[in-house]
């Protein structure tokens, strides 16, 4: 697996910026019903963005990314190889309120992936989150403005999932960017695998009652 490392080494790609950036705890109610509407106006771009470049970059069908759980073993397989990793500079840090903390940062690394790579994953992440809504209806898109402090917040996730290891049943909320962030991480420790973001969904897919596929 290719995890390039560099800071002026980057890669092309087309990166989407948000039109009101990534300070999630500062949105006011209707920013975020703004920024939700608009995240998810744009999950068919990116999630066929994103298909398009691994079809290209990997030499394969472009029918395989087909929203199937399978076709996240491609996708994932295109990120290990094309990730770019980078020493942390000194004196760069960023306020986690901001939600542009480098990833690296988060689990105490002192490495962080490069700009595109960050961008990447929140496509990955919007890919994974269709994975799910494609395959099971129950499972849709929303978000919580309340708790203010809560580290989700003012954030689109995926809802419907019920854990019954509970009593009463807990009915977590998904974030899949974050999600994919978290797997993503274990390039800086060599723990990478291409099943990893599948082995994920398989995990979380046991959390879906049978009323929601």
């Amino acid at each position: 697996m290719n995890i390039w490392k560099g800071h002026n080494l980057d890669i092309e790609y087309d990166l989407l910026i948000p039109p009101q950036g990534f300070d999630y705890y500062s949105m006011t109610p209707k920013q975020a019903e703004e920024y939700f509407k608009w995240f998810v106006s744009k999950i068919p771009e990116r999630t066929g963005y994103l298909a398009n470049r691994c079809t290209l970059d990997l030499g394969i069908s472009d029918g395989l990314f087909d929203f199937s759980p399978n076709s996240l073993l491609m996708v994932w397989r295109w990120f290990l190889k094309t990730a770019r990793v980078e020493k942390k500079p000194k004196g760069n840090g960023i306020d986690i309120k901001r939600g542009r903390e480098p990833i690296g940062e988060l689990f105490g690394i002192r490495e962080q992936f490069s700009v595109s790579t960050q961008y990447i994953l929140r496509d990955i992440g919007m890919y994974l989150g269709k994975v799910f809504t494609a395959n099971y209806p129950g499972i849709t898109w929303d978000y919580y403005t309340i708790p203010k402090e809560d580290m989700f917040v003012n954030q689109p996730q995926l809802f419907g999932f019920v854990d019954q290891n509970y009593s009463p049943p807990f009915k977590p909320s998904f974030q899949p960017i974050y999600i994919a962030e978290v797997q993503a991480a274990k390039v800086f420790t060599k723990r990478q695998k291409e099943a990893d973001l599948y082995d994920l969904f398989t995990t979380w897919e046991k959390n879906i009652p049978m009323t929601a596929n």
